[in-house]
C-alpha cells in the first residue's frame, strides 16, 4: 500500500471536520503518521495491531523527553497529558491512554484528533513541547495505574521541532485555547515522506529506575570485593 503524503496530511483536516468546535479551555491536535511499527523491523507483519497503547507526553521542564523509567510512565519532568475524542468523554476525564485509531483501522496507521483541556497545566503561560510514544507489548485498554512498562520493554517515540511538511505546524502546545492544530506527521517513505522507516519503529528501551541501578552496582560491588577477599 503506497498513499501519497498529499493524502496523508488531508486526513488530519477530515477529522478536525467531525471533531465539533473546540471549547476555549482547550485545543484540538490532528496527529497522524504512516504506519508505526514494533522493535522486530518494518514489513507488514510488524505493523501494530490498531489496539496498541499509545500516549501523548509533555516536557514540562523544557529539557528534552526523557527515558521511560521502569515502573513509571514518564521520568524527570515529564507527565503524561489527559486527552479527550469522540471515544474519551472529557465530561468524564477523558483518558491518557489511546490506541491508534478511532475504531477499526489498518493496522500501525495512526489518525487521531486529541483534545487537549489546557487546566491540566495548572496556569502555565508558556507552550510546551509534546510527543507521541507507543508500547507494543501494551493494550490501550490496560488499568494504567496497575500496569507500568517493566525494564527492557521497547517503545517507539516521535516529535517534530520544527515542521517539514508544508502547511503543519511543531509539535508545540501554546496555552492559548480555541485553535485547532495540524501536526506535522511522520512520514515515511511508504506515504510519499522523508522520515525513515527506522523513525517509526519501537527502537527505544525502558531503562531501570535509578534506585534499582544503584542497588544492582552495589550488588556487583560486593561480588567483586568478596573475589578480591578471596583471591
Amino acid at each position: 500500500m503506497r498513499l501519497a503524503l498529499s493524502s496523508l496530511l488531508v486526513i488530519p483536516a477530515v477529522l478536525a471536520a467531525g471533531a465539533g468546535s473546540v471549547e476555549a479551555a482547550s485545543i484540538s491536535l490532528n496527529i497522524s503518521s504512516g504506519f508505526l511499527y514494533g522493535s522486530g523491523g518494518i514489513t507488514v507483519a510488524d505493523r501494530l495491531p490498531v489496539s496498541t497503547l499509545c500516549v501523548l507526553v509533555a516536557d514540562l521542564d523544557g529539557n528534552g523527553f526523557d527515558p521511560v523509567p521502569a515502573g513509571a510512565w514518564v521520568g524527570g519532568g515529564d507527565v503524561l497529558v489527559a486527552i479527550s475524542d469522540v471515544e474519551h468523554d472529557a465530561s468524564a476525564g477523558g483518558t491518557r491512554a489511546f490506541d491508534l485509531t478511532s475504531g477499526t483501522g489498518t493496522p500501525g496507521f495512526f489518525s487521531r484528533t486529541l483534545n487537549v483541556d489546557l487546566g491540566q497545566f495548572g496556569g502555565r503561560v508558556e507552550p510546551v513541547a509534546v510527543a507521541l510514544r507507543w508500547f507494543p507489548a501494551m493494550l490501550a485498554g490496560i488499568d494504567m495505574s496497575v500496569v507500568t512498562p517493566v525494564q527492557g520493554m521497547a517503545y517507539g517515540e516521535f516529535s517534530r521541532a520544527v515542521p517539514v511538511y508544508p502547511g503543519t505546524n511543531e509539535w508545540l502546545v501554546p496555552m492559548t485555547g480555541g485553535a485547532i492544530f495540524d501536526l506535522d506527521p511522520l512520514a515515511t517513505s511508504g506515504f510519499g515522506g522523508i522520515d525513515g522507516d527506522v523513525s517509526a519503529m519501537a527502537t527505544l528501551a525502558v531503562i531501570p529506575e535509578p534506585g534499582v541501578a544503584s542497588l544492582a552496582a552495589m550488588g556487583l560491588l560486593a561480588v567483586w570485593r568478596r573475589r578480591v577477599r578471596c583471591d
